[in-house]
């Protein structure tokens, strides 16, 4: 049902705004955090243009954080337009050829999301 799926959301928004309020208390938001948040949107959103905003929200969020791993930006991409992912991705100042260095580094590098990231 959609009530039920819009309460669900609620709650993992609420819970993640918490968690960046005190992250002495529970930690930072971390990959795996933003990654869990996107699968939610996805999942619990009844609404194609409240998900676009959230998952915009997360990505933006994840990139200004260091925290943007290869599922993150695989996420977004997968789940978001194509025209609103390349404009929130050259807004930011990056392509997606291109992704800044500062976007992921709270990353390990084994989850970096660039081309790079294979080779060694």
């Amino acid at each position: 049902k959609s009530s039920e799926k819009k309460e669900a959301l609620v709650i993992a928004i609420t819970a993640f705004e918490e968690m960046k309020k005190r992250p002495d208390i529970i930690g930072e938001p971390n990959q795996y955090t933003f990654g869990t948040m996107m699968k939610a949107c996805v999942r619990l959103s009844t609404d194609v243009s409240e998900k676009n905003r959230l998952m915009e929200s997360l990505f933006v969020q994840a990139c200004k954080r260091g925290m943007l791993s290869r599922a993150v930006l695989g996420q977004f991409l997968r789940h978001t337009p194509s025209h609103l992912n390349m404009k929130v991705i050259l807004s930011l100042g990056g392509s997606k050829r291109e992704i800044p260095d500062s976007w992921h580094r709270n990353v390990p590098q084994k989850h970096w999301p660039t081309a790079t990231a294979n080779d060694g």
